[in-house]
């Protein structure tokens, strides 16, 4: 359970890459454009996403064309980040289907308050983990996982649980960046040690010849 919602700092709906609804932390009241810029760079491919940089965890639960996006604070585990957003995703199916709508900018704003508030209080309300386990054992860690949603066993996620690196706006370099930077780095300097090489073995080659073997050494 979530026991503090000013750890969620942004919560959003998007219809590709137009978001139709969010929810913002009056302390973070600057993270609308960098919410913008991630849900644009929805990594293809994934049903979730998870990435944690900077204090920020960014999740991307993915059901297309929809895609619920969220930045927590880096203190939230993934067993309370995720069943909180199939909530969302619940919520926000219920209320679709019961209505017609307009994909513009904003336009499902007014229904997001309410969903947002069930979803807190019915995602603290659930069993504790021990009793409805949302996460495998570790041994049995992959990158399959399968998620159920809290009251509603029928409606099971099977979620690619995902550490790929994507970037993501004014943020620190990903460790897979810093990774091959250093790969890059050090194929330079074995061209230049081999470079090195090479040349000397030529100047060796030049003065034997010259020297006639090892003469000049009498001398």
């Amino acid at each position: 359970m979530i026991s503090n919602p000013e750890l969620i700092h942004y919560v959003c709906i998007a219809r590709s890459n137009t978001i139709i609804a969010q929810h913002m932390n009056e302390q973070h009241p600057n993270m609308e454009a960098l919410a913008s810029e991630c849900v644009a760079q929805t990594p293809p491919n994934h049903s979730l996403f998870s990435h944690t940089v900077s204090n920020h965890t960014y999740t991307f639960l993915i059901d297309p064309p929809f895609v619920f996006f969220a930045i927590f604070d880096h203190h939230l585990l993934k067993s309370q980040t995720l069943p909180f957003l199939n909530r969302i995703r619940s919520s926000f199916r219920q209320t679709l289907s019961s209505s017609q709508h307009h994909f513009a900018p904003l336009s499902f704003q007014p229904q997001f308050h309410s969903i947002f508030n069930d979803a807190l209080q019915n995602h603290n309300n659930t069993v504790p983990p021990k009793t409805q386990p949302l996460l495998p054992q570790p041994q049995c860690l992959k990158k399959k996982k399968r998620l159920m949603e809290p009251n509603d066993s029928k409606d099971a996620a099977m979620l690619d649980v995902s550490e790929d690196a994507v970037s993501f706006p004014n943020s620190k370099p990903l460790p897979l960046d810093r990774q091959k930077a250093k790969h890059v780095w050090k194929k330079h300097v074995w061209v230049v040690l081999l470079l090195d090489l090479f040349v000397c073995a030529v100047l060796f080659v030049i003065w034997l010849w010259v020297c006639s073997g090892f003469k000049c050494i009498a001398y």
